[in-house]
């Protein structure tokens, strides 16, 4: 199996940067097995809620839900939440592992469900954030920064990168 085959698109995404950062995720995709990836998909959980998956993707040992982020400037914060600082201002988010974490456990419960899992329970799903653009500075605490990655080739130490989690 190819590593194209290995990373299936279900829908394009609409903007350049996300799309970018979708590849520098594909291109970290390892080509073996078991790992694979769908990419830009949404559900429809138990409570009615409409959720945009970004990447998921299947490791040796669970499942990550990564939301990207491609906030330029200085991202810090805490557990609750994040402001991104750029020379045009700031801005303040919930911190999106939280949002993340929410959407897996809506997509385990629905995978629970279903037919394939029956037999065999539903691997943990680790919601993990990938802070995507290249102008980005990370500022963000040992406990706020827990999944949290960055691009490959961050200077040593600041943040673990993509690569880091095979």
């Amino acid at each position: 199996m190819s590593a194209s085959d290995r990373w299936q698109t279900v829908h394009p995404s609409q903007f350049a940067h996300e799309q970018e950062a979708l590849e520098v995720l594909r291109g970290g995709l390892p080509n073996q097995s078991p790992f694979r990836a769908w990419s830009n998909f949404e559900f429809i959980a138990d409570d009615g809620s409409i959720n945009e998956v970004d990447a998921l993707v299947v490791s040796t040992d669970r499942l990550y839900l990564i939301e990207i982020k491609s906030w330029r400037g200085e991202d810090g914060g805490n557990q609750t939440y994040w402001t991104v600082h750029t020379p045009a201002g700031e801005r303040t988010y919930e911190n999106p592992l939280l949002l993340a974490n929410r959407k897996a456990k809506k997509l385990k419960s629905l995978l629970a469900r279903q037919d394939a899992f029956k037999k065999a329970p539903v691997p943990f799903i680790q919601a993990a954030v990938f802070l995507s653009s290249k102008e980005c500075a990370i500022q963000l605490d040992e406990i706020a920064g827990q999944y949290v990655y960055a691009r490959p080739g961050w200077p040593a130490g600041i943040r673990p990168d993509l690569g880091s989690q095979r």
